[in-house]
């Protein structure tokens, strides 16, 4: 279900510091050795201690109609590449800067920012492209294996973040990236020009595969050329993806010679991505005094008038709305959102039944349906929800809906729960264990105990990283 949030803080510092985590060292009191990262196994074990350790500091968006979309998007392009059974993490980020990530261990995050620019699903997807490009050939790995552009000092504050993340000693690392050698280590682990030009080569590729035109990828770096000229300084994405003067002309002629291929569907049509567009949009400025080329001053009326708890109005407005802007999953997802607060029940389940319909994977309609059992006053979890909390237990949207209904109809035993969950995602050991002590005192005995051995197996994993 829609979220509706105001921007957050940049991660102008952050971000860029991503791969801070991943470097060579010869302390053997680590966890992971630097023989463990050079594996995919080992990416994806760091990759999650790392999440864990800054996921409360990214600016995360609970929307699960935004994680769904990314989490298809990213399913559709990771088959073109050499991945293997690498797990796929999607974030839908909170800021208003040009923005995307992919971390090792296939963690992907995007900001909403992007989509002030980007006006279509294949300009997405070639972003995205690009940087599975850069997870697939491991350009983080192979640019901090070579030592000679990093100081002693960047080694050894690398290595300092690395033993603290394995020892669990989150404050020090954070320390750790914020101190002298931060901005060393950044320039170290920005993206060479060789690796650019390899990401685009690779990653046209793929977005061609996957059923998108590779022009897409040139619009791209034509749209982060012209943002360059206004603000060469603030546009975190080219601190460590550098444009370079050939870039723009290597990338044209390679598309020249690729043979033409039919285009696929897109996950989202023209008029739903603009939807979609228009949604995470609400509430940013608008750079340069520029506009978007689709008209979201009505969306943006509607999410405004949701935000200051007028449903009734919101949904006037968007029942205004042409038939074919209403009858897309982004308009599926305003109306489950409006229906719900102004109790329209019945739209409710048919909208929710509509996307279930055509993603059957997504799990927004699950948590659509958890709110509206709050709403229906029914304490009766829906009976698919409990699966899905087993079987995808890293996505923290479900926790967060989970607690939503365990405080609607003061269910301790489930709030704990979430919250042992909650904790445990954002690195928090401690909390999360005792959130699962008190779920176990908590706990009914009629009820089936597999979800705090869940849990407690989940903990003792963390603790082993």
């Amino acid at each position: 279900m829609m979220s509706i949030v105001k921007t957050g803080p940049l991660m102008r510092t952050l971000v860029p510091l991503i791969f801070l985590f991943f470097t060579v060292t010869a302390d053997r009191s680590l966890a992971l050795s630097a023989d463990d990262l050079a594996t995919r196994e080992g990416e994806v074990v760091f990759g999650q201690a790392w999440l864990k350790s800054v996921r409360s500091r990214l600016g995360e968006r609970s929307d699960p109609f935004c994680i769904d979309l990314l989490e298809t998007w990213l399913t559709r392009l990771k088959n073109q590449f050499d991945l293997g059974t690498m797990p796929m993490t999607a974030l839908c980020l909170n800021s208003q800067e040009f923005n995307a990530f992919a971390a090792p261990g296939g963690i992907v995050g995007i900001n909403r920012g992007v989509y002030l620019d980007l006006d279509t699903e294949a300009e997405v997807m070639a972003v995205l492209a690009h940087e599975l490009a850069h997870l697939a050939q491991r350009h983080h790995y192979r640019g901090l294996r070579n030592s000679e552009r990093m100081s002693k000092g960047t080694l050894a504050t690398l290595a300092g973040v690395v033993a603290a993340i394995a020892t669990r000693q989150g404050q020090v690392a954070q320390s750790l990236i914020m101190g002298g050698q931060a901005a060393d280590a950044t320039a170290a682990l920005a993206y060479s020009r060789d690796y650019e030009r390899e990401a685009d080569r690779i990653g046209v590729t793929a977005l061609q595969g996957a059923g998108y035109p590779p022009e897409a990828m040139s619009k791209v770096l034509q749209i982060l050329s012209r943002k360059q000229l206004y603000s060469p300084r603030d546009l975190a994405f080219l601190s460590t993806h550098p444009l370079g003067i050939e870039r723009q002309s290597d990338l044209d002629a390679r598309i020249a010679q690729m043979p033409p291929v039919d285009s696929g569907a897109p996950v989202l049509g023209a008029v739903d991505f603009s939807m979609f567009r228009c949604i995470q949009t609400e509430g940013l400025q608008i750079a340069y005094g520029e506009a978007l080329d689709f008209n979201c001053k009505q969306i943006h009326d509607i999410l405004e008038l949701y935000r200051n708890e007028r449903f009734q109005d919101a949904l006037v407005l968007f029942d205004a709305l042409p038939p074919a802007t209403r009858n897309t999953f982004s308009g599926l997802d305003i109306e489950i959102a409006l229906t719900l607060k102004t109790q329209n029940f019945n739209r409710t389940e048919r909208a929710i039944d509509t996307i279930s319909l055509f993603y059957p994977s997504w799990l927004q309609p699950s948590i659509a349906r958890v709110d509206l059992a709050i709403a229906q006053g029914v304490p009766k979890l829906p009976r698919e929800f409990r699966d899905l909390m087993a079987h995808r237990p890293e996505r923290l949207d479900l926790w967060l809906a989970l607690a939503r209904f365990a405080q609607a109809f003061k269910k301790d035993h489930l709030l704990f729960e979430a919250r042992g969950w909650e904790a445990l995602l954002n690195g928090k050991l401690e909390a999360s264990q005792t959130m699962l002590s008190r779920a176990t005192e908590s706990w009914p005995k009629t009820l089936d105990s597999r979800p705090l051995e869940l849990l407690e197996k989940a903990i003792q994993e963390s603790r082993s990283i």
